[in-house]
């Protein structure tokens, strides 16, 4: 892992009408990490992932991809910056009217000037990379859960971005589907040399991908813990995170 910074976070505080949801937040994301978003419900998990994609703009800080900062960025360039980052939303959203081909050709018909030879040899290598090659001419209602995880994962991966999303990946899978994508996680970051946030309460998912976490906490509105998983759920002394990641505690429910 690299100790190049690619995502900065400079005392970022979220909100909505004037309610604040988390405050001064302070961390960097390096490259070729797994870098996992943790806390309780209604922390703001959720709303930080959407402020980092450029959805939401902060009520006061900044946040930097690459060394651009987006919320400040023009609508040219923040179009650019997107181009370099893709997203695995938690229900796949794939287009229920387009095959699994069609879906993942949707980011190279709108950001590329590719022909449709082109396209078909990506779009074969992107379904390919998830073991969904065969399934190509397949509808999102034909295929099971697992299936469409891995084919919204071959979307986001499209443009192969540096920069993968992933909000609450392993939601609604059986243990099994939740380990195989963890490990499709691990093989890719390792492959691709992809940095990858994931917000997810799954913690067998944690310790299995992640390299680094941070805690957010609903009670201060404030980031609370960073670093290594394992070593925070052996090592830590704050009682309430010691719980949280040795089955969730209720601090923020």
């Amino acid at each position: 892992m690299c100790s190049e910074n690619v995502i900065e976070v400079e005392n970022l505080t979220m909100g909505y009408n004037g309610r604040i949801v988390q405050q001064n937040l302070n961390f960097n994301i390096k490259k070729g990490e797994i870098f996992a978003i943790l806390g309780g419900s209604g922390c703001g998990k959720s709303t930080l992932l959407k402020h980092l994609t450029g959805l939401y703009k902060p009520m006061t800080g900044t946040i930097s991809i690459k060394g651009s900062e987006i919320s400040s960025a023009s609508v040219l360039e923040k179009r650019h910056l997107m181009q370099n980052f893709g997203v695995l939303y938690q229900s796949g959203a794939l287009l229920g009217n387009l095959t699994l081909a069609e879906n993942v050709s949707l980011p190279l018909e709108e950001f590329r000037k590719y022909t449709q030879k082109e396209r078909e040899v990506i779009i074969d290598e992107k379904l390919d990379l998830v073991d969904l090659k065969e399934f190509r001419s397949f509808f999102p209602s034909e295929i099971s859960g697992g299936m469409k995880k891995r084919a919204g994962l071959a979307r986001a991966m499209a443009l192969t971005p540096d920069l993968l999303f992933f909000d609450e990946p392993s939601a609604g899978l059986d243990p099994i589907s939740s380990a195989n994508l963890d490990q499709l996680i691990l093989d890719l970051r390792d492959k691709l040399k992809t940095t990858m946030v994931i917000v997810t309460h799954e913690l067998d998912s944690i310790y299995t991908v992640a390299d680094r976490v941070i805690v957010l906490d609903a009670k201060t509105k404030t980031l609370i813990a960073e670093g290594d998983p394992r070593i925070m759920r052996d090592e830590t002394k704050d009682p309430w995170i010691k719980e949280f990641l040795n089955r969730s505690g209720k601090r923020g429910n």
